[in-house]
């Protein structure tokens, strides 16, 4: 497979509840918020720029467990469930969100690949100028979110199968702490003419 050039033009990410902030959403909006969508919304606003975004990524290996969980268990109580409390459920609704409170009119795509989410979606966007984020509360809060421009020097992308992904390890890439980063995928890396 030919190696894939890209950049990574700005990159925001939290691991902690404490660094949650969406006080720019409305108190009335933002009680309706899960866990998960103020993670996600937090390093999207961060780093979102109109300016030339072709799509919209959103990666989560768990995504809206913990409503999901609470639907089940109202379903199994009272044989019914909300339609209000579904719907913001389903795995894209911290996407959908964010383009809907921003009024954009951008394709966006929602994808979960288990443990290889994250991996997944930063494959996903290397084709097009794109808002990537991977969002998850399974095993504490933790986001990140970043623009990824395809055919720009710095980075490359090679095809391959390796085991080594996680949220730190990609910090530590985005950070350039390390020069790699190994994914079900293939490899992320810092290219010779950086």
């Amino acid at each position: 497979m030919k190696n894939l050039p890209f950049c990574i033009e700005k990159f925001s990410y939290i691991v902690s509840e404490e660094q949650i902030d969406v006080s720019f959403i409305s108190p009335l909006v933002r009680r309706k918020l899960s866990l998960l969508d103020k993670a996600a919304l937090t390093t999207m606003f961060k780093v979102f720029e109109l300016q030339d975004v072709e799509e919209i990524v959103f990666s989560s290996e768990c995504g809206e467990f913990t409503r999901l969980d609470n639907l089940i268990k109202q379903y199994q109580e009272f044989g019914e469930t909300s339609p209000a409390t579904f719907s913001t459920s389903v795995h894209n609704y911290p996407v959908s969100f964010f383009t809907l409170y921003n009024k954009l009119n951008l394709p966006y795509c929602a994808l979960s690949a288990g443990k290889s989410s994250l991996g997944a979606g930063l494959v996903k966007s290397l084709q097009k100028r794109t808002l990537f984020t991977y969002a998850d509360i399974y095993d504490g809060v933790k986001s990140v979110s970043c623009i990824i421009s395809p055919n720009k020097s710095g980075l490359e992308f090679s095809g391959g199968s390796y085991e080594n992904e996680s949220f730190e390890n990609f910090i530590a890439f985005l950070k350039e702490d390390k020069k790699e980063f190994l994914t079900e995928f293939g490899k992320f890396f810092m290219c010779n003419i950086c």
